[in-house]
């Protein structure tokens, strides 16, 4: 059983290769290793997803969404508690995508700011930070973005 503590540099990094990885459509295998085994929660404004089955479904409907995506990173507040095993993280995240819906002649460019709440914990079996809850407190559209 690990019990080392989490650390602010190690959760910037969680969030930070989690948003690469979104921006790269990684396959499913790595998005995974990024959430808890259990306990793991997600709630977007379009559905809420719990476990590792959910979620692969939620994202593979995402990846053949949304194309040309780039997650940018605005502000991050960290909060470590539970002995360094648990980190509330206050994340707000610039989103932009393209998605084309059929028939149109062009695709439409979306551009947000994501206010969201995450839990980070750390795998007892593994020693990983992983994500255990990953909330989107509201999704504002930034001016020239077409609506979600």
């Amino acid at each position: 059983m690990i019990t080392i503590p989490l650390t602010e540099p190690e959760i910037q990094d969680l969030v930070e290769n989690w948003y690469a990885a979104l921006d790269t459509h990684a396959d499913t295998d790595e998005m995974l290793s990024y959430l808890a085994d259990k306990g793991m929660e997600m709630r977007f404004p379009e559905a809420k997803v719990r476990g590792h089955a959910q979620f692969s479904k939620w994202y593979d409907g995402i990846i053949h969404t949304y194309f040309d995506e780039v997650h940018t990173l605005q502000e991050l507040d960290i909060e470590i508690t539970d002995n360094g095993m648990r980190a509330v993280v206050h994340v707000v995240g610039r989103w932009e995508a393209s998605r084309w819906k059929a028939p149109a002649a062009k695709s439409e460019r979306l551009q947000m700011l994501a206010d969201q709440t995450w839990t980070i914990i750390r795998q007892t079996d593994s020693g990983q930070s992983v994500i255990q809850t990953y909330i989107v407190n509201s999704l504002t559209p930034l001016p020239g973005s077409v609506p979600l």
